[in-house]
């Protein structure tokens, strides 16, 4: 192979690191503890020292104030946490985990790999995406791809079929749910429609359980109005105890947990089927967003007809799961490597991108009639992954009859990127207006909104021009790349002055991302 990288799915709850071995295959690597998922979870023991993985995760119940857990949810958002007088933004903290992994696998292979691709859920908007790749950087990473988490998938279970096929990807993570319909076959992925939410996933699972269990443990004491999770101490085990309960509950038709509060100590059973009472207007939001984009994708592909459903994602062990899909929806789903598809995706990505065999604008790459064939990429040559959009695109006007502003899409969710829209001739709205602010907004619920409130404001910039006359033409163009990150270009034809405003941006600054790389470096890891 002409170069090393690492597949990365960095998740909510757990991550995982990935490889292409010398046979050609993904592989994931084992962390310090012998397991392929370590806990997304940052324990910071001093100023300059922190834990990541299962350590850190145990040390939480005894010090929570001092350990960060579920920070990918806040990811392209400004959300500062403090640990131990030190400010961390999620990027930074990401990096933390990304460093950890990928300091471990080195370790293992007796390798220096820095390029990477890291995975991220197909619900993400351009600001998720870009924070994602900013924590690679802060990192120290060479970040070659970022690549959605049921495409990654894909890549690591359906692309070894003699024949194309439909396949619909429920990806039920630790924080994030994703359902992407795709084509599939040999060297090819083409994605036709994408939904999911980005704050739903099994620590909601987890919630619900925990709160049936302190529910149970306040009856069965006699707690009366007390609530133990106001306790601090209480409400963290609770929690880890609840993870605990899900997995054993996926296994066992009853489990029992130990409570203890101020002078109470209980044993609380709980049984699978009261946690699926609990949990079922969690399964019931999956199964719209399901429905949701077998909509889409037949609106967009008519006749289309999906040929295999893939679980993927930890939480999709869940029987409750499997069980609605068949019972509710019809589907038959198949089981996959639950937690390790998504890493050994991206490390296909990966290895197809550093050995420039890579295609994603649909242009076929160009290879030597005795190229190699790769056995990671079913036998075929090259990798083709086309994308769609995430979430619509568009520009903030003002009316001509009055001083509403509103949102005019250029772009909508599951257009296929990337993509070039014709341009729009928008206007000047007063006599003798000498700029035009020129602001670019992502969709910001389930469905698109002219309300400009509604939606995210990626970015926004001042485009000056000569004095004009009312109504005298703006020329507004839109490209999105392959990523699903987008340039706004605005032309004045009168003055011939044009300004592009990109939305490759996120919380952080480029000053910001070299200060936490600092940052970063100087904190010394273990697991």
């Amino acid at each position: 192979m002409s170069d090393s990288v690492y597949g990365i799915d960095l998740g909510t709850t757990y991550s995982a690191i990935a490889r292409i071995n010398d046979l050609g295959q993904a592989e994931v690597l084992l962390n310090f503890d012998s397991n392929p998922t370590t806990p997304s979870v940052v324990y910071f023991e001093g100023d300059n020292n922190a834990v990541v993985g299962a350590e850190a995760k145990r040390v939480q119940l005894s010090d929570p104030d001092n350990a960060c857990s579920l920070i990918k949810r806040y990811m392209g958002t400004a959300y500062p946490q403090e640990f131990r007088g030190q400010e961390y933004t999620p990027e930074s903290i990401s990096a933390l985990i990304l460093k950890e992994l990928v300091k471990t696998a080195n370790s293992e292979l007796g390798e220096e790999v820095s390029k990477v691709v890291i995975t991220v859920p197909a619900y993400f908007g351009i600001q998720e995406k870009e924070s994602t790749k900013q924590a690679g950087q802060i990192a120290g990473l060479e970040v070659v791809g970022i690549v959605t988490e049921p495409v990654a998938a894909a890549l690591s279970l359906g692309i070894r079929g003699e024949q194309p096929e439909t396949i619909l990807v429920y990806d039920l993570g630790g924080g994030t749910f994703d359902t992407t319909i795709m084509r599939a076959e040999a060297g090819r992925v083409e994605v036709i429609a994408i939904d999911g939410n980005k704050t739903l996933g099994g620590a909601d699972w987890d919630e619900a359980l925990a709160q049936l269990i302190a529910d149970k443990f306040v009856a069965q004491a006699g707690l009366g109005d007390e609530n133990p999770r106001l306790d601090a101490e209480f409400e963290i085990e609770l929690l880890s105890q609840a993870e605990d309960t899900k997995k054993s509950l996926t296994k066992r038709e009853n489990a029992t947990v130990r409570c203890r509060f101020q002078d109470k100590d209980e044993q609380i059973a709980v049984t699978r089927a009261e946690f699926e009472a609990a949990t079922k207007h969690l399964v019931a939001q999956t199964l719209e967003i399901s429905q949701r984009v077998v909509a889409a994708a037949e609106a967009k592909a008519p006749g289309l007809k999906v040929d295999r459903v893939l679980l993927v994602g930890g939480s999709s062990k869940m029987p409750m799961i499997d069980m609605a899909l068949r019972e509710q929806l019809g589907w038959s789903p198949a089981n996959t490597d639950f937690d390790l598809a998504v890493a050994k995706g991206a490390a296909i990505y990966g290895q197809a991108a550093v050995d420039e065999v890579l295609s994603t604008d649909g242009a076929d790459v160009p290879v030597a009639a005795d190229a190699e064939e790769k056995y990671f990429l079913g036998g075929s040559k090259t990798l083709n992954v086309t994308n769609v959009l995430s979430r619509a695109l568009g520009v903030r006007f003002q009316r001509k009859e009055s001083d509403d502003l509103y949102i005019s899409f250029l772009l909508h969710a599951n257009d296929t990127i990337p993509a070039t829209p014709d341009p729009i001739r928008a206007g000047t709205v007063v006599d003798n207006q000498t700029s035009v602010a020129i602001a670019l907004y992502e969709q910001g619920g389930e469905r698109e909104s002219e309300n400009p409130n509604d939606n995210d404001l990626l970015q926004e910039k001042t485009l000056p021009i000569p004095s004009l006359p009312k109504g005298s033409p703006i020329d507004i163009t839109l490209v999105v790349t392959a990523e699903g990150l987008a340039r706004v270009t605005a032309y004045d034809p009168t003055g011939g002055q044009t300004i592009d405003v990109e939305a490759q941006v996120s919380v952080l600054s480029e000053e910001e991302v070299a200060q936490a790389t600092v940052q970063v470096s100087g904190i010394s890891l273990r697991s």
